[in-house]
């Protein structure tokens, strides 16, 4: 593929949603159920509708099973990265779950290249909310399209190209990250079996000081530092096991 068109399907590919396409979700709920932090995400479609107008047939994905997750393998004018998703709230566990971590790890193969990537980075409100109805009250949603036009008014199209740019024919950083991820839940489930959800987001919470509690959203650096981590725990009980040998029984 020519560098410059390369260069041209990225940014077009890194432009941001139409905020009238951009909708929010609660990550976190306060204990009385009338605050919640809003996770700003868009509807699958979007992401394809996107992929459709810019590189038109050129694209395609395949799913591989990875235990509970699902690994999407997003390939674009032949290039291809793969990212994994998984079912998180107890809705998405029933019966709609492998959908559920398909769309996720959808929308997580595309930022790879770029797409959709700059929600991550949108600033992280607590507004009010009503648990009843489980949505957002008419006050929360003012003040989060508020800070949505804020933010659009404030990034510059140029700036968010190249603050997201990547060369998407680097396929060794995310073979890497692929590998480090399954070091990582491989050492996880080994260590801790049923507990290893809520350990890893114990530490994924503690690692990035509070920014997220999703495995999912840490950089190769810090899948690199919880398993080190891991694999020295791992060194310390191999030597408490090994010493409780039975008492010699006496003559």
């Amino acid at each position: 593929m020519h560098t410059q068109k390369l260069a041209d399907l990225l940014v077009a590919l890194q432009q941001p949603f139409h905020p009238q396409q951009i909708s929010w979700k609660p990550r976190s709920v306060s204990k009385d159920g009338t605050r919640a932090l809003a996770l700003a995400y868009a509807d699958l479609r979007v992401y394809q509708n996107r992929l459709d107008e810019v590189c038109g047939l050129e694209w395609s994905v395949t799913y591989t099973p990875w235990g509970d997750r699902v690994i999407c393998h997003l390939t674009i004018n032949g290039i291809t990265r793969s990212s994994t998703g998984e079912a998180d709230s107890q809705a998405e566990k029933s019966e709609i779950a492998g959908t559920a971590a398909e769309a996720q790890a959808f929308k997580r193969a595309c930022s790879m290249f770029g797409l959709g990537r700059y929600l991550y980075g949108l600033p992280a409100l607590w507004v009010d909310y009503d648990a009843q109805t489980r949505q957002f009250t008419a006050q929360g949603q003012a003040k989060l399209k508020e800070m949505l036009v804020q933010h659009y008014q404030r990034v510059s199209t140029d700036d968010l190209a190249e603050a997201e740019a990547s060369d998407p024919t680097d396929e060794e950083a995310n073979d890497e990250l692929v590998q480090l991820w399954q070091q990582f839940d491989g050492l996880g489930n080994e260590l801790y079996g049923d507990r290893w959800t809520e350990v890893s987001r114990h530490n994924v919470d503690r690692l990035t000081e509070g920014a997220t509690d999703n495995p999912e959203e840490l950089t190769a650096a810090q899948l690199q530092t919880l398993i080190a981590g891991m694999e020295t725990i791992k060194r310390q009980r191999k030597p408490a096991r090994s010493s409780k040998r039975p008492a010699k029984q006496k003559a």
